[in-house]
């Protein structure tokens, strides 16, 4: 199975010191692209938050193809790259975070090996990618 929708795992990249201030500065993010499918959990999902005229809150679940090296974690950043014609939910370019602990799945039936990952993922309008 071959899911349609093309994401970026955005991990951490290494912090650095400033060496005038001493405050820690992060470094640039590693992407890793990878494929997957973002579904609404509900339809009428009460966990949909505006908390500003035109920003809003919601949460999602994110199926991934199985196998990335290194797995998803929780509070890993997943960046949406398209194509825009698969999804109605966010906008190419926008990011959303994983909340909790992805977790594996198989087929019911079958083989036991991971058919996808399961992260229940939370997109905010007004988030921006970590720099």
């Amino acid at each position: 199975m071959r899911l349609p929708e093309r994401w970026t795992l955005l991990r951490p990249g290494p912090v650095t010191q400033d060496p005038v201030t001493g405050n820690r500065i992060p470094g640039t993010p590693t992407e890793i692209p990878w494929f997957g499918l973002l579904q609404q959990r509900i339809i009428t999902d009460p966990t949909v938050d505006e908390f500003e005229d035109g920003h809003v809150g919601q949460r999602l679940t994110l199926l991934l193809e199985p196998g990335l090296p290194g797995g998803t974690t929780r509070r890993d950043v997943w960046r949406f790259d398209g194509p825009a014609s698969v999804s109605d939910l966010v906008a190419v370019n926008d990011t959303v975070t994983v909340q909790g602990t992805p977790r594996t799945r198989r087929p019911a039936i079958g083989s036991r090996r991971p058919a996808y990952i399961a992260a229940i993922v939370r997109h905010s309008s007004d988030m921006r990618e970590p720099s």
